[in-house]
């Protein structure tokens, strides 16, 4: 009797061993760069060892760079068939770009269908007369050289045919202008192949605009993310996400003044002018792409607009901060919230 309890007693011994040595532990490790999309990319995620992390982070600074390059408007690439070669080459025939390049804006075709134009890549000749303002600093667009532009941001015009890779402009003086929605798009494209490549517990911040993986390997249930208040020091709000992306669009980070009066980036279609409904909007839903998509429309419609949009999309959530500070959010946004209270 005594050798039968001895040898179970060795066989469970034997088992809660070969647990312990078979328990993975993970590390907390991070990550962050410059160089692409005019902003600091941040990987924190959690793996076995450095050597993994290392992989991973060295996968998601080439591939941010490498859509950075396809996406980028102002510069040419060698062997990057990219939106600045786009816009240059368009107007004369079809030209055959980088299928991401490609797939994205097969991608904003749908999403106008399905949500809104107001989100409209086609306005580059418009956004182009806003970029070199702000980068002046002291003028505003001339108003008859921003009407001669907006008869040119028709997005039917651009002609896509995926079957031979390329892309046409049958209006000559269109130009395409991805900023609303590149950054976004991208993160989640390399969220996407983090993923693949093995990684599950990540947080990737491209910038403000943020895609979280599975929770924390640290006993966490998800990661505590954190929206700036406008005045883009201090923190407006936390809440709690895991396998989500959270955009936000505002008028406090890229703006100019003239005669005191503040002028921002988000260029309302309508008007041709900055929209002046609300100071910031963040869109939470598990496509980083769509959330960036979103944010720039929700960001241009009136809140009861606004609000219509996105309660009429799938897993979208959203806060708003309207321009008499005013603080609004659906009823997903707040239990959010509530996890990190």
């Amino acid at each position: 009797m005594k050798r039968c309890f001895l040898a179970v007693c060795l066989v469970l011994m034997l088992v809660v061993s070969s647990s312990c040595a078979q328990q993975v532990t993970y590390e907390k490790h991070q990550h962050y760069f410059f160089g692409t999309f005019d902003t600091i990319i941040t990987l924190i995620a959690y793996t076995q060892n450095t050597d993994d992390f290392q992989s991973y982070a060295k996968l998601t600074e080439s591939e941010m760079y490498r859509y950075h390059q396809i996406f980028d408007q102002y510069n040419g690439y060698n062997d990057v068939r990219n939106l600045y070669a786009l816009n240059q080459n368009a107007a004369s025939a079809p030209y055959a770009v980088e299928p991401e390049l490609l797939a994205l804006l097969k991608q904003i075709q749908e999403w106008q269908s399905l949500y809104s134009t107001k989100t409209n890549p086609a306005m580059g000749s418009v956004l182009r007369l806003w970029h070199n303002a702000r980068t002046a600093g002291d003028y505003i667009p001339d108003t008859e050289a921003l009407a001669a532009a907006a008869k040119h941001m028709n997005f039917d015009d651009v002609v896509i045919d995926e079957t031979a890779g390329t892309v046409y402009y049958a209006d000559p003086d269109l130009r395409i202008d991805l900023g609303a929605v590149a950054k976004g798009y991208a993160a989640q494209q390399v969220a996407n192949q983090l993923r693949k490549a093995g990684l599950d517990s990540f947080i990737l911040n491209a910038g403000g605009n943020v895609v979280c993986g599975d929770a924390p390997r640290d006993g966490r249930t998800q990661w505590t993310v954190a929206v700036e208040d406008v005045d883009g020091v201090t923190t407006r709000l936390k809440l709690g996400l895991k396998n989500l992306s959270i955009v936000t669009s505002g008028d406090y980070q890229r703006y100019f003044e003239v005669d005191g009066k503040r002028y921002h980036h988000l260029i309302d279609p309508a008007t041709l002018h900055p929209a002046e409904y609300m100071r910031a909007v963040s869109i939470i839903h598990p496509d980083s792409g769509l959330a960036d998509f979103l944010s720039t429309a929700a960001f241009l419609l009136p809140y009861e607009e606004s609000r219509a949009l996105i309660e009429s999309v799938s897993d979208a959530e959203a806060t708003w901060l309207l321009s008499d500070g005013s603080e609004y959010c659906t009823d997903g946004f707040q239990k959010l919230m509530d996890l990190v209270k």
